[in-house]
């Protein structure tokens, strides 16, 4: 039973670092695209689409091995 949930835990605690991880990936991108004067529609998308892909990785990861 305390292994189930330390297993929960840690999975939890992965997801939040590797979600982290991304949205300041995101962050820094769509800066980086904004002093380059790209128009910010395009900058929304891209951090949509990257922000949609950061989700489906971190949960990927963040999945318990059985």
């Amino acid at each position: 039973m305390l292994s189930s949930l330390l297993t929960e835990d840690v999975a939890l605690n992965w997801f939040n670092l590797s979600f982290v991880g991304w949205v300041i990936l995101i962050a820094a991108l769509a800066i980086a695209g904004y002093k380059l004067g790209i128009q910010p529609v395009w900058i929304a998308i891209g951090a949509l689409a990257l922000l949609g892909i950061g989700i489906i990785m971190s949960v990927s990861h963040s999945k318990p091995r059985i």
